[in-house]
Protein backbone atom coordinates (compact mmCIF):
# COMPACT_ATOMS: atom_id res chain seq x y z
CA UNK A 1 0.00 0.00 0.00
CA UNK A 2 1.49 3.25 -0.83
CA UNK A 3 0.92 6.21 0.70
CA UNK A 4 -0.88 9.15 -1.12
CA UNK A 5 0.33 12.72 -0.86
CA UNK A 6 -1.31 16.19 -1.27
CA UNK A 7 -0.10 18.25 -4.69
CA UNK A 8 2.39 20.39 -4.33
CA UNK A 9 0.98 24.08 -5.06
CA UNK A 10 4.26 26.03 -6.11
CA UNK A 11 3.72 30.17 -5.49
CA UNK A 12 5.95 32.32 -6.84
CA UNK A 13 5.16 35.95 -5.83
CA UNK A 14 3.79 37.73 -2.71
CA UNK A 15 0.64 35.60 -2.29
CA UNK A 16 -1.41 35.05 0.54
CA UNK A 17 -3.74 32.10 0.68
CA UNK A 18 -7.73 33.24 1.12
CA UNK A 19 -10.47 30.91 3.19
CA UNK A 20 -12.14 30.38 0.39
CA UNK A 21 -9.07 28.53 -0.88
CA UNK A 22 -7.92 30.71 -3.16
CA UNK A 23 -4.84 32.17 -3.39
CA UNK A 24 -4.08 36.13 -3.90
CA UNK A 25 -1.60 37.73 -5.49
CA UNK A 26 -0.29 40.88 -4.75
CA UNK A 27 1.38 41.03 -8.04
CA UNK A 28 -1.89 40.55 -9.62
CA UNK A 29 -4.67 41.71 -7.44
CA UNK A 30 -7.11 41.94 -10.30
CA UNK A 31 -6.65 38.26 -11.60
CA UNK A 32 -7.98 37.17 -7.60
CA UNK A 33 -10.73 35.22 -6.74
CA UNK A 34 -11.97 36.80 -3.81
CA UNK A 35 -15.35 35.79 -2.15
CA UNK A 36 -17.61 38.37 -0.56
CA UNK A 37 -17.05 35.72 2.47
CA UNK A 38 -13.16 36.42 2.65
CA UNK A 39 -13.80 40.43 2.74
CA UNK A 40 -16.60 39.86 5.52
CA UNK A 41 -14.52 37.54 7.65
CA UNK A 42 -11.39 39.13 7.40
CA UNK A 43 -12.62 42.65 8.17
CA UNK A 44 -14.81 40.70 11.10
CA UNK A 45 -11.67 39.31 12.45
CA UNK A 46 -9.52 42.50 12.28
CA UNK A 47 -9.89 45.08 14.90
CA UNK A 48 -9.85 48.79 14.12
CA UNK A 49 -6.68 51.16 15.69
CA UNK A 50 -4.77 47.94 16.17
CA UNK A 51 -6.73 46.79 18.82
CA UNK A 52 -6.42 50.43 21.26
CA UNK A 53 -10.42 50.75 21.89
CA UNK A 54 -11.48 51.68 25.28
CA UNK A 55 -15.25 51.81 26.05
CA UNK A 56 -16.18 55.20 27.51
CA UNK A 57 -18.70 53.87 29.37
CA UNK A 58 -17.25 51.02 30.81
CA UNK A 59 -12.81 52.27 30.67
CA UNK A 60 -12.75 48.99 29.48
CA UNK A 61 -11.07 47.50 26.37
CA UNK A 62 -12.95 46.01 23.64
CA UNK A 63 -12.91 44.51 20.27
CA UNK A 64 -14.22 46.58 17.26
CA UNK A 65 -14.29 45.19 14.05
CA UNK A 66 -13.41 46.59 10.96
CA UNK A 67 -16.42 45.26 10.02
CA UNK A 68 -18.51 47.17 12.18
CA UNK A 69 -17.01 50.03 10.97
CA UNK A 70 -17.91 49.08 7.59
CA UNK A 71 -21.60 48.57 8.34
CA UNK A 72 -22.15 51.24 10.57
CA UNK A 73 -20.85 53.80 8.27
CA UNK A 74 -23.04 52.18 5.38
CA UNK A 75 -26.36 53.10 7.57
CA UNK A 76 -25.13 56.32 7.34
CA UNK A 77 -24.46 56.64 4.10
CA UNK A 78 -27.46 58.04 1.44
CA UNK A 79 -29.23 56.13 -1.09
CA UNK A 80 -26.46 54.93 -3.82
CA UNK A 81 -23.87 55.31 -1.87
CA UNK A 82 -24.45 52.67 0.90
CA UNK A 83 -22.64 49.57 -1.22
CA UNK A 84 -19.70 51.90 -1.34
CA UNK A 85 -19.48 52.70 2.16
CA UNK A 86 -19.89 49.08 3.55
CA UNK A 87 -16.90 47.99 0.79
CA UNK A 88 -14.62 51.46 1.78
CA UNK A 89 -12.58 49.11 3.48
CA UNK A 90 -12.22 45.81 1.13
CA UNK A 91 -8.42 46.26 0.42
CA UNK A 92 -7.54 45.80 4.02
CA UNK A 93 -9.33 42.74 3.35
CA UNK A 94 -5.97 41.44 1.87
CA UNK A 95 -3.72 43.83 2.98
CA UNK A 96 -4.33 44.33 6.49
CA UNK A 97 -5.18 47.38 8.56
CA UNK A 98 -2.14 49.38 9.17
CA UNK A 99 -2.65 52.68 11.59
CA UNK A 100 -2.83 55.21 9.25
CA UNK A 101 0.38 57.33 11.20
CA UNK A 102 2.26 54.32 9.95
CA UNK A 103 0.89 54.62 6.33
CA UNK A 104 1.71 57.67 6.62
CA UNK A 105 5.53 56.12 6.69
CA UNK A 106 5.10 53.87 4.01
CA UNK A 107 4.11 55.21 0.76
CA UNK A 108 4.80 51.79 -0.87
CA UNK A 109 2.62 49.89 1.11
CA UNK A 110 -0.57 52.91 0.55
CA UNK A 111 0.03 52.18 -3.27
CA UNK A 112 -0.41 48.28 -3.14
CA UNK A 113 -3.52 49.01 -0.90
CA UNK A 114 -4.96 51.29 -2.71
CA UNK A 115 -4.59 48.99 -6.14
CA UNK A 116 -5.84 45.90 -3.82
CA UNK A 117 -8.83 48.30 -2.89
CA UNK A 118 -9.86 49.02 -7.06
CA UNK A 119 -9.29 45.21 -7.46
CA UNK A 120 -11.94 44.29 -4.57
CA UNK A 121 -14.30 47.06 -5.84
CA UNK A 122 -13.88 45.82 -9.64
CA UNK A 123 -14.68 42.37 -8.39
CA UNK A 124 -17.87 43.21 -7.13
CA UNK A 125 -18.76 45.54 -9.33
CA UNK A 126 -18.88 48.65 -7.03
CA UNK A 127 -17.88 51.98 -8.14
CA UNK A 128 -17.25 54.87 -5.72
CA UNK A 129 -19.51 57.35 -7.34
CA UNK A 130 -18.42 60.39 -4.80
CA UNK A 131 -14.67 59.57 -3.19
CA UNK A 132 -14.79 62.88 -0.97
CA UNK A 133 -18.33 62.22 0.20
CA UNK A 134 -17.10 58.49 1.51
CA UNK A 135 -14.42 60.52 2.80
CA UNK A 136 -16.73 62.79 4.75
CA UNK A 137 -18.53 59.90 6.44
CA UNK A 138 -15.44 57.83 7.27
CA UNK A 139 -13.89 60.67 8.92
CA UNK A 140 -17.30 61.41 10.66
CA UNK A 141 -16.59 57.86 11.76
CA UNK A 142 -13.58 58.37 13.27
CA UNK A 143 -14.80 61.43 15.42
CA UNK A 144 -17.32 58.82 16.43
CA UNK A 145 -14.99 56.42 16.91
CA UNK A 146 -12.70 58.87 18.89
CA UNK A 147 -15.36 59.66 21.15
CA UNK A 148 -16.37 56.46 22.17
CA UNK A 149 -14.04 54.08 21.75
CA UNK A 150 -10.61 55.48 22.36
CA UNK A 151 -9.09 56.67 25.46
CA UNK A 152 -8.49 60.45 24.58
CA UNK A 153 -8.39 62.92 27.18
CA UNK A 154 -10.67 65.78 25.15
CA UNK A 155 -8.02 66.09 22.88
CA UNK A 156 -9.34 66.43 18.97
CA UNK A 157 -7.21 64.48 16.39
CA UNK A 158 -6.42 66.87 13.45
CA UNK A 159 -7.75 65.19 10.53
CA UNK A 160 -11.03 64.82 12.46
CA UNK A 161 -10.93 68.74 13.60
CA UNK A 162 -14.21 70.20 13.05
CA UNK A 163 -15.79 67.11 11.96
CA UNK A 164 -19.06 66.65 13.48
CA UNK A 165 -19.85 62.82 15.32
CA UNK A 166 -23.13 60.97 14.56
CA UNK A 167 -25.37 61.11 17.68
CA UNK A 168 -25.21 57.45 17.99
CA UNK A 169 -23.47 55.92 20.11
CA UNK A 170 -21.16 52.89 19.26
CA UNK A 171 -21.22 49.30 21.22
CA UNK A 172 -18.68 46.93 19.96
CA UNK A 173 -20.33 43.61 18.85
CA UNK A 174 -16.77 41.95 20.17
CA UNK A 175 -17.92 38.88 18.45
CA UNK A 176 -16.29 38.63 14.99
CA UNK A 177 -18.65 35.71 13.93
CA UNK A 178 -21.34 37.99 14.62
CA UNK A 179 -19.78 40.62 12.76
CA UNK A 180 -18.92 38.51 9.94
CA UNK A 181 -22.42 37.16 9.91
CA UNK A 182 -24.28 40.90 10.11
CA UNK A 183 -21.37 42.27 7.31
CA UNK A 184 -22.92 39.38 4.98
CA UNK A 185 -26.61 40.08 5.60
CA UNK A 186 -26.10 43.89 5.00
CA UNK A 187 -24.43 43.13 1.77
CA UNK A 188 -26.85 40.79 0.75
CA UNK A 189 -29.72 43.00 1.36
CA UNK A 190 -28.16 45.64 -0.08
CA UNK A 191 -27.86 44.33 -3.25
CA UNK A 192 -31.09 43.24 -2.98
CA UNK A 193 -32.13 46.73 -2.76
CA UNK A 194 -29.87 47.65 -6.10
CA UNK A 195 -27.23 49.43 -4.09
Amino acid sequence: MTEQTAPVHRIIGPTILLGSGTYFDFENPEAAELTIEDVAYSLAFQSRFTGQCVSRRTGKRVYYPIAQHCVIMAGYAEPGHKMAALMHEVGEATCGDMSSPLKSKCPDYKTIEKRCEAAGLSRFGINILSPWYIKHLDLRMLATEQRDLMPTNGETWEMVDGRQPFEAEIFPWEEPHVAAEIFLETYYALRRAGE
